[in-house]
């Protein structure tokens, strides 16, 4: 049996040096070492690097405002504004959201056609304005439309018109959630200006890119360390240059961000602005055969050795090739290695 002194003391990748000669072993002079036994595993070993990143909210299209009068109401910081519901009011009439991606850039009334009105017929109908009247979108502006729109006007306490003026709606692709105000109640509120920051309700984490980071791809896994020390797992949803609502805690400057997408969002919390760190794989094998670190023995000779133990209980001495390192393990392979060899290691 091989002395225990053979044995790599620790997991630090600090190994033992022994001779290696015949099968047969001469152990250098060193402290006796308490050791046990492990077995060789099938697994996949991946090596990664920490980023640093910054948790938020995805950035969302900035609002615009077109109607000119006093701000009389404004939604705190942190709700979240649907389709039909008020952005804010102006000369105490209401601005309202709506679902959609083209922006509304002209007043709409009877006799028109175009994609605007599309939306606006879309929103009647999905708010329940148009039972009756519209089915589908059309497109045209027409009698129905203006019954529909009087119906929506009436219960959002508005002027009812039949018509819907330049600014009376906001088209927004999806929910915005209220960041930053910029004016407060009783400001002027005039054309192009823009009363609060907005985002989309979406967590996501943006990594300034450097050169120092490995190359990562649009739909690689990674892992968030939030700073609890919690992980929780995303994917790389987008690379590309920062965009408006990005910059803070570390983005500003970058000329290129990884967009990171957490699959639970909800463990990320609410916070924004708050700095997390993005695990990124810099290397990764798989289906490869692994030991523990301390069961490693640097040989005299040169490379590496491991400490088998045969069925019969004798020990023996096997050079092998080391691989990658990770988690604890090392990846290895030699003659008479397989899954489920038993091998000594340092405690």
């Amino acid at each position: 049996m091989m002395p225990a002194a053979l044995v790599a003391a620790g997991v630090t990748g600090v190994v033992a040096t022994v001779a290696f000669t015949g099968g047969s072993a001469t152990p250098a002079a060193a402290p006796r070492v308490r050791v046990s036994s492990a077995t060789v595993t099938l697994t996949n070993l991946t090596t990664t690097t920490l980023a640093a990143g910054t948790l938020g909210y995805a950035a969302a299209r900035p609002l615009t405002n077109q109607v000119t009068g006093t701000y009389t109401f404004l939604p705190a910081a942190g709700s979240t504004i649907g389709a039909g519901d008020v952005l804010y009011r102006v000369d105490n009439q209401p601005v309202i959201a709506m679902r959609g991606r083209t922006p509304a850039w002209r007043p709409m009334v009877p006799g028109i056609s175009g994609p605007d009105v599309a939306e606006l017929q879309a929103n009647l109908i999905a708010l329940g304005y148009a039972s009756g009247l519209l089915s589908a979108p059309t497109g045209y502006y027409d009698l129905l439309t203006a019954a529909a729109v009087q119906r929506w006007q009436v219960a959002a306490g508005t002027l009812v018109t039949g018509q819907v003026g330049l600014g009376q709606v906001v088209f927004v692709p999806a929910t915005v959630r209220v960041g930053a105000l910029r004016v407060s109640p009783g400001r002027a509120a005039y054309p192009g200006q823009e009363p609060y920051q907005v985002t989309t309700t979406r967590r996501n984490v943006s990594v300034p890119v450097n050169p120092s980071l490995p190359p990562v791809t649009v739909g690689e896994r990674v892992s968030i360390v939030l700073p609890s020390l919690v992980r929780t797992p995303g994917r790389v949803t987008a690379i590309g240059p920062p965009t408006s609502g990005q910059g803070t805690g570390g983005t500003a400057g970058a000329s290129s961000v990884l967009t990171v997408t957490p699959d639970r969002p909800a463990v990320t919390g609410t916070g924004t602005g708050v700095p997390v760190q993005v695990s990124l794989t810099v290397q990764s094998v798989r289906h490869v055969l692994a030991v523990p670190v301390s069961a490693l023995l640097a040989l005299s000779g040169g490379g590496y050795g491991i400490e088998i133990v045969t069925e019969a209980g004798r020990h023996r001495l096997v050079g092998v090739t080391a691989g990658t390192f990770a988690g604890g393990l090392v990846q290895v392979s030699g003659a008479g290695i397989v899954a489920g060899t038993k091998v000594v290691v340092a405690q």
